[in-house]
C-alpha cells in the first residue's frame, strides 16, 4: 500500500476536528512522502492548515467550517515530540488548580525549548523554557511550583487565598510526590523552596533538611502571608 493511501485512510478515520501532525506518522519511513500527502488532502478540501506540519480535520456545520477546539489544539501541542513534554502552566493551570477564576487570553506552555511566542489558530501560545526537568509523572508538581513562584502574581486573588490552597494541595500529595516536590523545588528561587519547606515541616518530612541547607540563614524573605495558614514562618525567615 503506498503511503499517500496510508496517510488519506488514517485521515479517514479520525473525527471532524482532529488535529494531525507530521509525528502522527512517524512510523513510516517516507517523512517526505507523509508530508506531499498531506499538502495534498489540504488542497482537495480534506483538510485545513493549522501552522508549520499541523493540519486538522475541518468540521462542517449549516453555519459554515469551523476549526478544532482549543482543547484539541493543545493536546496536539503538549504532545511528546522528540523525547521533550511540555505542561501547561500560567494563568490557564492556576485555574484549573483553583487559585483564580480568571480566563487567560494566552496559554502558556512550559518545556524544554526556547521561549518564543506564536499563535494557532485563534489560540495565542507562549512557550517558556521550563526550570525543571519535565515528566508526565511531574506535571502539577511543577505546576504547583510555579504556582509558588508566581504567588504574588496570580490575577483575581490575594497571596493568603493562594497560598491556604495551595498549601492544602500539597498536603494531600501523596508521600512520594511530596518527596519528588522538594527535589523539583531546588530548581526553583529560595522563596519557593522556603514555602515548599515550611509546609511540608507540619508533615513532619526529613527531607526537608536538604532545602534548609541550600537556603542562606541570613534572607528574609517578605511575603505577608498570615501565620494561621503558614504558622512556621520563623523557622524559615518568611514574613
Amino acid at each position: 500500500m503506498s503511503i499517500s493511501k496510508i496517510v488519506k485512510d488514517r485521515v479517514d478515520s479520525l473525527p471532524e476536528g482532529s488535529v494531525i501532525s507530521y509525528s502522527d506518522f512517524g512510523d513510516l519511513d517516507n517523512l517526505q512522502a507523509v508530508a506531499l500527502s498531506l499538502s495534498r488532502l489540504k488542497k482537495s478540501g480534506v483538510l485545513e492548515k493549522l501552522e508549520k506540519g499541523k493540519y486538522y480535520i475541518p468540521k462542517k456545520t449549516k453555519f459554515g467550517t469551523l476549526g478544532p477546539s482549543d482543547n484539541s489544539i493543545l493536546n496536539e501541542l503538549l504532545s511528546s515530540e522528540n523525547g521533550i513534554d511540555s505542561y501547561v502552566s500560567g494563568v490557564a493551570a492556576y485555574n484549573k488548580l483553583g487559585l483564580t477564576t480568571q480566563i487567560p487570553n494566552e496559554v502558556t506552555i512550559v518545556g524544554s525549548k526556547y521561549s518564543r511566542k506564536t499563535q494557532v489558530g485563534k489560540l495565542k501560545i507562549k512557550y517558556v523554557k521550563g526550570k525543571a526537568p519535565i515528566t508526565k509523572s511531574t506535571v502539577l508538581l511543577l505546576q504547583v511550583l510555579d504556582a509558588l513562584n508566581d504567588i504574588k502574581k496570580i490575577p483575581d486573588t490575594n497571596i493568603n487565598k493562594s497560598m491556604k490552597k495551595l498549601k492544602r494541595i500539597i498536603l494531600d500529595l501523596q508521600l512520594s510526590q511530596k518527596k519528588k516536590l522538594i527535589k523539583l523545588s531546588l530548581f526553583y528561587r529560595p522563596s519557593v523552596q522556603a514555602l515548599v519547606g515550611i509546609v511540608l515541616e507540619e508533615d513532619d518530612l526529613q527531607e526537608i533538611g536538604a532545602l534548609k541547607k541550600k537556603l542562606n540563614p541570613l534572607t528574609k524573605f517578605k511575603l505577608n502571608i498570615s501565620k494561621e495558614i503558614l504558622p512556621l514562618q520563623a523557622n524559615w525567615n518568611i514574613k
